[in-house]
């Protein structure tokens, strides 16, 4: 059995059915036999060390506002301004210039854990440590897929899930010249699903050491309590929430200082965790005068001297002229982290309470939510200045508990970006040098595929 390293070199072209990939060939080629083998394979190919891709959306939110730019930054204003208004061309040489990240990374991802999956029961080694890692690939294929859906795809909970275009499911790593055609977002959801099952039961069965920069049952259960909120499925979002919370509770107490990616000293809110470059940062990390900043409608939400996610989730970096908000939560001793914490657990797990709240008046519901969201702020706001929330209406208590999933989960892969989108918010933007508003309404709102891919595969369906 060969598997060849341009299979992993040649990123995804397989997906676009492009000839010139058939004709490619390498004299230097890996014959896996281990069981060892193929996870390295993984680590390299699956866990590729570009994360970028889910950090991009920030710009396309209400988290972001446009500010006059200096002289050395005016190309990069040229270049995102495409992506701040949502034009078709953000994507295109002719508009925002080249940039197919966000369909490319995690397709390249998806075809490190297809080569896993299809070798696998080939290897030589011990049966836990094989079935452990087919559900580490699993689950790892069903987050690319979950980003992937929800860049190009509608939210499932908007339009209609059965007819609406998601993105095209290749699940082997074989190559042809197909060209792949765009499953729906139902089929897409519905794979993910079946993946991440199937993955948490084998992670669960076959425990097998990992650290927190690899997936785990935990972060198996977490993805599917985020997957089923999106869904709407919120007595299997709950559940999922209370399926970790049971085995890692912990929370940060910022009154002590710290970051919630600090690996080293805080690690028992990380749940999953992988590290990215600023190769892609707009204005989110700290830099020095990013023409793209927060904005106050993130910045307000916060209280001044009492929520200490304020000063420690935000950074503002204050020049001779101005100063520049970012986001720098994501920052730990090992570089810029991305991943799934205890806190979002939490706010899942309240939202879900509140939702069943909503539908059926029972108030057990809405002390179980008030209970989760107590919590967590408990561990965010000054002690001196902290007071519990007690809420009865059951929209103003719905209102309250987004708005604390706003705060805590800013600038993280791609939180606001799917929530303006599931909750249907109109979001509007404004140039710094224009009087004119932009607004989008996020309710029926997909990204635009690359021009450069969907001419590489015509029958790649474009968005609206």
């Amino acid at each position: 059995m060969k598997i060849r390293k341009i299979y992993l070199l040649m990123s995804v072209l397989w997906l676009t059915g492009c000839s010139d990939f058939l004709e490619e060939s390498s004299q230097d080629e890996v014959r896996p036999a281990m069981i060892s083998d193929l996870e390295q394979i993984l680590l390299g190919d699956g866990y590729h060390d570009n994360h970028n891709f889910f950090y991009m959306t920030e710009i396309f939110t209400d988290n972001v506002k446009s500010v006059e730019p200096l002289v050395y930054v005016q190309d990069e204003y040229e270049r995102n301004k495409w992506r701040y208004l949502w034009d078709s061309k953000m994507f295109d040489d002719d508009g925002g210039g080249y940039y197919n990240g966000c369909w490319e990374i995690p397709y390249k991802g998806i075809l490190g854990c297809n080569l896993v999956l299809d070798y696998l029961d080939d290897m030589k080694g011990e049966d836990l440590v094989r079935e452990s890692l087919r559900g580490e690939a699993l689950v790892l294929r069903s987050w690319y897929y979950f980003h992937l859906i929800n860049f190009f795809g509608v939210a499932y909970n908007q339009g209609n899930p059965e007819t609406d275009l998601g993105v095209p499911l290749k699940l082997d790593a074989t190559v042809t010249g197909q060209f792949f055609t765009r499953n729906t977002v139902k089929e897409v959801y519905a794979r993910i699903e079946q993946d991440l099952l199937r993955g948490n039961k084998l992670l669960s069965t076959n425990r097998y050491d990992r650290n927190f920069f690899r997936i785990d049952h935990l972060a198996a259960k977490a993805i599917l309590s985020r997957v089923y909120l999106y869904m709407e499925d919120w007595d299997k979002a709950l559940a999922y929430a209370d399926s970790v919370l049971m085995v890692k509770s912990n929370l940060l107490d910022l009154n002590d200082g710290g970051r919630v990616y600090n690996t080293s000293s805080t690690p028992d809110e990380i749940i999953w965790v992988r590290e990215y470059s600023e190769g892609y940062s707009i204005s989110f990390q700290p830099r020095l005068s990013p023409p793209f900043i927060l904005s106050e409608n993130l910045i307000d939400i916060y209280t001044d001297n009492v929520d200490f996610r304020k000063s420690l989730f935000l950074y503002y970096n204050s020049t001779i002229t101005r100063g520049y908000p970012g986001i720098s939560k994501g920052s730990s001793d090992y570089g810029k982290m991305q991943g799934i914490r205890t806190a979002e657990l939490y706010l899942n797990r309240a939202e879900a309470y509140v939702r069943k709240y909503l539908a059926g008046g029972q108030d057990e519901f809405r002390l179980k939510a008030l209970a989760d969201l107590n919590k967590l702020r408990k561990y965010r706001l000054n002690k001196s200045k902290y007071a519990e929330v007690d809420l009865t209406d059951g929209q103003e208590l719905l209102d309250f508990c987004l708005t604390e999933r706003r705060r805590e989960l800013c600038g993280e892969t791609s939180h606001r970006w799917c929530d303006v989108r599931r909750l249907g918010v109109m979001v509007t933007h404004l140039l710094y040098d224009s009087s004119i508003e932009y607004e989008q309404n996020m309710e029926y709102y997909a990204l635009p595929i690359p021009k450069v891919i969907t001419e590489q595969n015509p029958s790649l369906v474009q968005n609206q």
